[in-house]
């Protein structure tokens, strides 16, 4: 009696240690995407000021860090086109 009540107790405690805390998964904002999608396109047309006010306006409303650093690389790559224009 005595051993099968440890081995249910032990069993419990097997289990409870093997759930831990789950993955949770923060959905982007649509304006977020919304304006990164309208920042590459005017990237790629070459109109980077309307570009950078894009990735300005994702970066905002972003919810996650990727997001965010995914929007300052794209800044920092319109700056760059923005002074070798210049």
């Amino acid at each position: 009696m005595k051993f099968s009540a440890a081995l249910l107790l032990a069993s419990v405690l097997a289990l409870a240690a093997c759930q831990g805390k789950g993955l949770t998964v923060i959905p982007q904002d649509a304006h977020s995407l919304d304006h990164y999608a309208q920042g590459l396109r005017c990237k790629q047309e070459g109109r980077y000021l309307l570009a950078r006010e894009h990735f300005e306006l994702a970066r905002a409303t972003a919810r996650d860090t990727d997001m965010t650093r995914r929007c300052d690389a794209e800044i920092a790559a319109v700056d760059r086109a923005i002074k070798e224009l210049r």
